[in-house]
């Protein structure tokens, strides 16, 4: 995300900012903070990949 998108994202109520690596990727795992659901993302995209959305509590190994 550039600086923009990220200040952006962090001041939209109900969003999740998405979470990159070192290298620049989307991390394959994304949670959202408010909801505690977790998802499966396309670490080049960052989009989501159908149904991975779980609720809190779930397991989930995305990217194995």
């Amino acid at each position: 995300n550039t600086p923009y998108e990220w200040q952006n994202c962090k001041h939209q109520i109900g969003s999740s900012c998405p979470q990159c690596d070192s290298n620049g990727n989307f991390v394959p795992k994304q949670c959202s903070g408010s909801t505690g659901y977790c998802w499966c993302v396309n670490i080049f995209t960052g989009e989501e990949i159908p149904d991975t959305r779980t609720p809190p509590g779930t397991k989930l190994k995305c990217g194995e």
